[in-house]
C-alpha cells in the first residue's frame, strides 16, 4: 500500500515539477513565424468611421478591394457610413 502512494506521489512530482514549468523567460516568441490566414475581401467597399453620432470628424477608414486584405486606418467606430458597397464576380 505504502509502494503504491509512493508511486502515485512520483508520478504527480514528475507531471507538475519536470517540464511543465513555464519557458525561459527570456526568449520572445517570433511573431514572423506566424501562419495566420488572411482575411480577403469578398465585396468592394469603404466605410468611413466618425468620432460621434455628429458625423462632422472623420477618425478612421476601412477599404475593401475584391479578393486581397482589407486596409484600416484610424479607429473604428459605432459611426459609420458605408460610402459605396458593390459585390465581387
Amino acid at each position: 500500500m505504502r509502494s503504491l502512494l509512493v508511486l502515485g506521489l512520483t508520478v504527480l512530482g514528475f507531471q507538475f515539477g519536470c517540464g511543465a514549468g513555464e519557458g525561459d523567460p527570456g526568449m520572445q516568441s517570433d511573431l514572423t513565424s506566424r501562419e495566420d490566414s488572411l482575411v480577403r475581401c469578398i465585396a468592394d467597399y469603404y466605410i468611413t468611421y466618425y468620432s460621434d453620432a455628429t458625423y462632422t470628424t472623420a477618425v478612421g477608414s476601412e477599404r475593401c478591394t475584391c479578393n486581397r486584405t482589407p486596409t484600416r486606418t484610424g479607429v473604428q467606430t459605432d459611426f459609420a457610413v458605408e460610402n459605396y458597397y458593390e459585390e465581387c464576380l
